[in-house]
């Protein structure tokens, strides 16, 4: 169910998914700055009892030793062999409404269907809700999950007999029948349905019209025989262009929340694009405000969004970036977030659990989240510590608590002035410290100091700032590293030296991407001026074409450039008309030369500028 990386669409439906119900102190403290070679370094502070593992790369390398079943541990080493069992053994939480709690799970297709062996692991880490389910046997699924003390969200998707995978509006009648017959099978089981898994994905036909259709036709059908149901308008990862078209298409007041799938985004938080996470729910907020006032205050959900074990991510990454996910979705003001996903399943290492039933640190990383900050967080305000690192407030269970990191590559001493508890949410136990160096891996500390919960009150509400403030600014610019005024090169960057300065090198990665710093703009549609300086790598051809973010979705400006095959610095300028810069990749415009072996120039400076 989650969405493909990038611009590609996956063409095929997860199996089952389509005509189913995928359902303290007062002492201040202080800071001071070091750089660290390894962002994964503690920096020198207290460091725990370890031992030596393995990890899934083979890499050997010292960590904590942890209050959970081990990487790779089977089923019936880890008593988790036969369901019934470990179902006994777990405590379901006292009940709490449910609907104020945020702690979610999406699994993918496959792992619905075997939820008796993760849902229980689940409500232990202190999950409340999961976000579809198996039609097929909807009777054990409530029972299962009901046993757990877990609730239902459910996906109203359907795939018209004889037809392709598609917006049914070629027969609404079905497609309302369907929509209220599966709300009131589900009855209060499943009391929120959004309309499609991703919208425009998992459709041949991708225009939001259509789209306003379905959702028009689903809301009338459901709220004519359960008017306690709550329908949810949606689309791919941050595809926010998609919304607003499909809400002047006539949409508009047809839905009582907006769902999300910032995977994109999320993957730029490991480069330190916090604050263009943090701005998705104010931008939702800006769309709704000019195309749906009655709804500009909806509840926002992101019932997908995860990182995979892989190559590039170890399993202390996918813990880390877990943390950053809850703690900035709830920063933001996002009302439930869904990790995907629990177990394994068919789209890869997602999972807090291995397939095997062994617990990640990500597992772990979550019931810490949920044991300090509470089954309800209450969201204080952020704090940059008087230096790079950021620091969210809550509440907490027992004391305010402070869940904080660094940027990539950036250590920062923090001494509290009296002794805090320090996590480390990946390995679970709290230590008893007076400081601590912040890294990219962020820790919760537990008994802050008043005048820091203070300090994060008084900036709730404010956007972070991204190496600057320019909401005033006429002009955002990027002119190598260390010189971004408020425009950031995306992704892996690929350096050459030319002429002793440095410029990005395009060559054999088919587009540079760039990103506009959110208090620059975000939202309102304006007129731009790109200005660029480009030399070519080769004697062959080197062409790209400018893409940018429009009122229209992703557009071209103006034909192909094809960068002079010369030894000589080339300036360009194109006219953005009518931008509308989203976020929907967690970018707003590109240098695209769709094929990668005519990619070879690099990119010395970039300036964007408005127009009157």
């Amino acid at each position: 169910m989650m969405s493909t990386r990038g611009d590609p669409v996956r063409a095929d439906l997860d199996a089952g998914l389509d005509a189913s119900l995928v359902r303290s102190p007062t002492a201040s403290p202080t800071i001071s700055r070091t750089r660290v070679t390894d962002p994964r370094d503690d920096g020198g502070g207290v460091a725990p009892v370890d031992r030596q593992r393995q990890d899934e790369g083979g890499r050997q390398e010292r960590v904590k030793e942890l209050d959970r079943v081990p990487e790779g541990t089977r089923a019936s080493d880890a008593g988790l062999e036969e369901a019934d069992a470990s179902q006994s053994m777990v405590q379901v939480p006292e009940p709490v409404p449910s609907d104020v709690v945020p702690w979610g799970v999406a699994p993918s297709a496959s792992s619905s269907r075997i939820l008796d062996r993760w849902a229980p692991l689940m409500a232990e880490a202190g999950v409340r809700w999961v976000r579809g389910f198996d039609a097929s046997q909807p009777e054990w699924t409530f029972d299962t999950l009901d046993r757990s003390g877990l609730a239902l969200s459910g996906i109203l998707q359907l795939r018209l007999p004889g037809e392709a995978v598609s917006f049914p509006v070629s027969d609404l009648p079905a497609w309302e029948q369907y929509a209220k017959g599966a709300v009131e099978r589900a009855g209060e089981q499943v009391a929120y349905w959004e309309v499609w898994n991703e919208p425009p994905n998992f459709s041949e036909n991708k225009a939001p019209a259509d789209y306003a259709k379905i959702v028009v036709s689903a809301y009338n059908a459901v709220k004519a025989g359960t008017p306690s149901a709550r329908i949810g308008i949606a689309a791919q990862s941050v595809n926010l262009n998609f919304l607003a078209q499909a809400l002047d298409a006539g949409a508009r007041n047809h839905f009582d929340f907006v769902t999300l799938h910032p995977y994109e985004i999320l993957d730029l938080v490991r480069e330190g694009w916090e604050p263009l996470f943090m701005n998705i729910v104010p931008t939702v907020r800006k769309l709704l405000a000019d195309k749906s006032p009655e709804q500009r205050d909806v509840p926002v959900l992101f019932t997908e969004l995860g990182l995979p074990i892989g190559a590039r991510v170890t399993l202390e990454e996918q813990a880390d970036i877990l943390v950053k996910a809850y703690v900035l979705s709830l920063a933001q003001g996002v009302k439930r977030v869904h990790w995907f996903e629990p177990l394994d399943g068919d789209s890869g290492r997602f999972g807090l659990v291995d397939r095997h039933g062994a617990q990640r640190p990500s597992y772990t990383a979550l019931r810490a989240l949920v044991s300090y900050l509470g089954e309800q967080p209450q969201y204080v305000g952020w704090s940059r510590l008087g230096g790079e690192a950021y620091g969210f407030v809550f509440e907490g269970t027992d004391a305010p608590v402070l869940v904080a990191w660094t940027p990539p590559e950036i250590g920062q001493d923090v001494d509290m002035a009296t002794e805090v508890g320090v996590i480390r949410p990946g390995y679970g136990t709290e230590m008893r410290l007076t400081g601590y160096t912040l890294t990219n891996s962020p820790v919760i500390i537990a008994g802050i100091p008043t005048q820091l919960v203070a300090e994060a009150r008084e900036n709730a509400g404010k956007p972070l700032l991204w190496g600057g403030d320019f909401t005033t600014a006429g002009e955002v610019s990027y002119a190598g590293p260390g010189a971004e005024l408020g425009l950031h090169p995306a992704g892996n960057r690929s350096l050459i030296t030319i002429d002793g300065i440095q410029a990005l090198d395009a060559t054999g990665r088919g587009s540079l991407r760039f990103a506009v710093d959110p208090g620059f703009n975000s939202y309102a549609p304006a007129r731009f001026e790109v200005e660029a300086e480009f030399r070519s790598l080769t004697e062959g051809r080197a062409w790209f074409t400018l893409r940018y973010e429009a009122v229209d979705g992703w557009v071209a400006a103006g034909e192909p450039y094809d960068v002079p095959n010369d030894d000589q610095w080339h300036t360009q300028k194109w006219t953005l008309e009518n931008t509308q810069f989203v976020g929907k990749w967690g970018y707003h415009f590109d240098f695209d030369s769709n094929l990668q072996d005519e990619s070879a120039y690099c990119v010395r400076s970039v300036k964007l500028r408005k127009l009157e």
